[in-house]
């Protein structure tokens, strides 16, 4: 787990847990960070494995220990499968309850639940399934990854269905960004989690940052962070 910092230097702290397979060095996360300098954060963004054999141990104890090492942060963001994680971690303790999350795994999407339950049975860590992200499902602004290509484990497969499933309640100050055609997650989930006043939704791929209409997008999402769930019904 790699964390890098982005932002002024005298910038409000705030958390990023990226997505699964997302790095700085992408062109609509670096145009996410750079938004984030400009709203006046000081991002500490969270590269994560793209594939684990422990959720535990591998996601929430680094990310415990790296939150240990930086400042006192009361705001979080998280993307994807960072939201699974950091709605764990906000559970522990390990961060903040104010958090908002954009098109979070809390749930798998209709097209994974039989791969998953059944690929999942397999005793090995080793990739087994490529993994090719589109523009059409990411976003008409998505980039190649700056990553060697990637595959799916189904020790990783395992790990992620018992990670949603023992998905804790939300607190009262997380919401939700997502877009009700999102192609990876579940987003039945995030209606099953969260309320619909705390739930923005939005036109365009997986990666709202890397979707037509993403200043808005973004723009409502710092607001959210600065003031709360009360800025997604103004």
């Amino acid at each position: 787990m790699n964390v890098t910092v982005h932002g002024p230097a005298d910038g409000e702290p705030l958390w990023f847990v990226m997505g699964w397979g997302n790095t700085p060095e992408q062109p609509a996360v670096r145009w996410l960070l750079d938004e984030l300098a400009d709203a006046g954060f000081r991002t500490r963004a969270v590269e994560i494995p793209t594939n684990v054999r422990r959720f535990e141990d591998e996601y929430l104890d680094p990310l415990a220990a790296a939150v240990d090492d930086g400042p006192t942060v009361d705001r979080v963001l998280s993307h994807s499968t960072g939201g699974l994680i950091a709605a764990h971690a906000i559970d522990d303790g390990v961060l903040s309850g104010r958090a908002v999350h954009l098109s979070p795994w809390w749930g798998l999407h209709p097209s994974q639940r039989i791969l998953f339950r059944v690929l999942g049975l397999l005793p090995t860590g080793r990739e087994l399934i490529s993994v090719e992200s589109d523009r059409e499902t990411l976003g008409d602004l998505a980039e190649p990854t700056a990553r060697e290509p990637n595959g799916l484990a189904p020790s990783f497969m395992r790990e992620i269905r018992r990670a949603q499933s023992s998905l804790p309640a939300a607190r009262d100050e997380e919401v939700a960004f997502c877009t009700l055609t999102d192609g990876l997650v579940g987003v039945d989930a995030i209606g099953e989690r969260l309320p619909a006043d705390r739930i923005r939704l939005y036109d365009g791929g997986h990666e709202c940052f890397a979707s037509p209409g993403r200043t808005a997008v973004v723009a409502d999402a710092v607001a959210a962070l600065r003031e709360g769930p009360s800025a997604l019904g103004e």
